[in-house]
């Protein structure tokens, strides 16, 4: 046996390896467990958490289980469960998102569809940094990650060295279909499981995964797969990262970064992605930079700092200004503006935002005096430091002792 032989062999025992694993693994992931009873009835409670107040989730819980075992017959007869989308438009941090919410019953059956086989099937096929929508991963895991990263940089090279961020331009309204039914019949066995959720993704037009749909989240977090496991296996950085549709490569050379941008706007081109020429740079990194609205950059003595970025900041100042009108009005409660504000807060928690949070709670004091119980009952700083902190939050200017 030659080495061409062996290399052969070699391959073959891998690839049957890899379908004994695979089988394994989505052996469960049937039709018949999608439309499972018990499946449906946990898959409707989840989806019901936090809407019950609407009228339409009312009515399908008031019956959830005659409407599991209809949705069951639906999925096993291979009816259309698709009843339309419900279109509206949402201004997220000064973008416009249009989101299309499906009905009721049709959420309940996606959540089935997505607990019971697209996520077992494909979420293991993921690479480790790929950081959204998966279970305990998230924003924190995907900043932990990239300190880390950055820290077996600094043990390298120091504060020299540059990091390549990207963006996929528009990304959910720009996936196209076909590499996504690909994807998704190469994860699964069972074939209509896979016509399904080829229906699913037929319905949402002829391009485009709109938001509100949780297999379309799946499937958009799966979607650039392929170039995370091109950038990781072939190109090599010291680190990579994944969040969404934002992502960054990190390396000594800055002339490497930027003939890996090159070949990953290749790969892209095969998946019909295309990257924001905005948003995608080589940074330095002694300069600092920006990822996930946090601003990250060394000290001299190499500690990572992770602070919000000033966007966030002005953005909690205008809300916090604009709350206490609505309180004012009687539009909103105290009690509500104080989970709000304690939201954001805990958030503030695992960034270095110390001063921020000190004088952002001075602003809310400002705001809201007459606000019982949270924040106003902790024992307050002094009167100084109470008044200096507010300038900060006001964006004046403090006034020097003479």
């Amino acid at each position: 046996m030659n080495s061409e032989q062996r290399r052969a062999a070699r391959r073959k025992r891998r690839e049957e390896k890899r379908a004994r694993a695979k089988a394994e693994r989505v052996k469960a992931c049937t039709l018949e467990t999608v439309a499972d009873l018990n499946s449906l009835c946990k898959a409707s409670k989840q989806a019901a958490r936090g809407v019950m107040w609407k009228a339409s989730t009312q009515r399908y819980m008031k019956d959830y289980l005659r409407n599991a075992v209809k949705s069951r017959q639906d999925l096993l007869e291979g009816r259309d469960i698709c009843r339309g989308f419900i279109r509206f438009d949402l201004w997220e941090r000064g973008k416009l998102r249009h989101i299309s919410a499906v009905h009721f019953p049709e959420r309940v059956v996606q959540k089935s569809l997505s607990q019971n086989a697209l996520v077992p099937a494909i979420v293991p096929t993921l690479v480790s940094a790929n950081s959204a929508n998966i279970k305990g991963r998230g924003t924190d895991y995907a900043l932990k990650l990239l300190k880390r990263h950055l820290a077996d940089h600094w043990r390298r090279h120091g504060r020299e060295g540059y990091i390549l961020l990207g963006d996929f331009s528009d990304y959910f309204a720009r996936i196209a279909h076909e590499p996504v039914k690909r994807q998704v019949a190469d994860a699964l066995l069972d074939p209509r499981v896979v016509a399904l959720e080829h229906r699913l993704i037929d319905a949402q037009g002829e391009v485009g995964l709109g938001l509100g749909s949780e297999p379309n989240q799946i499937c958009a977090v799966a979607h650039p797969n392929r170039i995370d496991h091109y950038v990781a296996e072939m190109l090599r950085p010291e680190a990579y990262g994944r969040y969404m549709d934002d992502f960054y490569l990190i390396h000594e050379s800055k002339e490497y970064l930027q003939v890996c941008l090159l070949l990953i706007e290749h790969e892209c081109a095969k998946l019909g992605i295309a990257l924001n020429p905005r948003k995608t740079r080589v940074v330095k990194l002694s300069r600092g930079f920006t990822w996930l609205k946090k601003r990250i950059f060394y000290t001299e003595t190499g500690h990572i700092v992770v602070k919000p970025c000033r966007d966030s900041i002005t953005r909690e100042r205008r809300k916090l200004k604009k709350m206490a009108r609505m309180v004012a009005d009687g539009v909103m409660t105290p009690e509500q503006v104080e989970q709000s504000y304690q939201s954001w807060r805990g958030g503030m928690a695992h960034l270095d935002a110390h001063r921020s949070v000190l004088a952002m709670d001075a602003l809310y004091r400002s705001l809201f005096e007459n606000l019982a119980g949270g924040l106003l009952n902790a024992a307050k700083p002094g009167r100084r430091f109470e008044r200096n902190a507010l300038a900060i939050a006001e964006g004046r200017q403090l006034k020097t002792a003479a």
